[in-house]
């Protein structure tokens, strides 16, 4: 596979879910130095989360989970939930703390879910960097285009909760807490259903559901700002 094939799996499915979020935020859209800002720090935060999970086997959990997939479905259930959903919900929140305090356009709840889909679309496009060539054809396309949705649906529930609670001053602490595990249980149970044929229709609906929700949210928040 040619690095052009590859590369132009990463752009564009960046370049669209980044017009989609602008879009999004028409009314009063974020400065555009920020958001390429807090993309670059989806790369890093998904380069660190990786380094990580080279480290877990000194502490006796395997960085690689898929001979759990084969040979105990209950225990990938648990690494999926308590590993992959809340330690790449986690590194991706990290710099979305920093965001909302150090950004000064942070100033609509909106914010929230457009800076943490913005988060994870840069996290997405670090792993597509990593996965895209060994893939090709429909394969490839389709994780290119779908993983930086699938991020950014889960990232969209900590960036809500935590976003309106910045905006309106209430508990940083227990918004985090609130948006963490929720997004790392949705996050965990998606990547569970999807490497079973028998549950890959709950995973599509499970996104779905959120993608539905997250809708409604800009849609309302959106109308406020007219």
């Amino acid at each position: 596979m040619t690095i052009w094939l590859v590369l132009s799996g990463i752009i564009a499915p960046a370049v669209f879910w980044s017009g989609y979020f602008y879009y999004k935020d028409r009314f009063k859209p974020e400065p555009i130095r920020y958001l390429g800002i807090t993309y670059i720090f989806g790369l890093a935060t998904a380069f660190a989360c990786i380094q990580f999970f080279r480290l877990l086997p000194l502490i006796g959990i395997p960085e690689d989970p898929s001979v759990l997939m084969e040979t105990n479905r209950l225990k990938f259930f648990f690494y999926s939930l308590g590993v992959i959903g809340f330690v790449e919900e986690l590194f991706k929140m990290l710099p979305f703390l920093f965001i909302i305090y150090k950004f000064k356009a942070f100033d609509e709840k909106i914010d929230g879910i457009i800076y943490a889909s913005t988060i994870a679309l840069g996290f997405a496009s670090y792993e597509n960097f990593r996965y895209l060539a060994y893939l090709d054809g429909f394969e490839l396309f389709g994780r290119a285009f779908a993983s930086p949705l699938t991020h950014s649906i889960f990232a969209s529930i900590w960036g809500f909760t935590i976003g309106t609670a910045r905006v309106s001053n209430k508990s940083i602490l227990k918004a985090t807490f609130i948006g963490i595990i929720l997004a790392a249980l949705i996050h965990g149970l998606f990547d569970f259903f999807t490497t079973s044929p028998a549950l890959r229709i709950a995973a599509s609906i499970t996104i779905l559901i959120i993608w539905v929700w997250r809708i409604r949210v800009l849609e309302k928040l959106g109308r406020r700002k007219n």
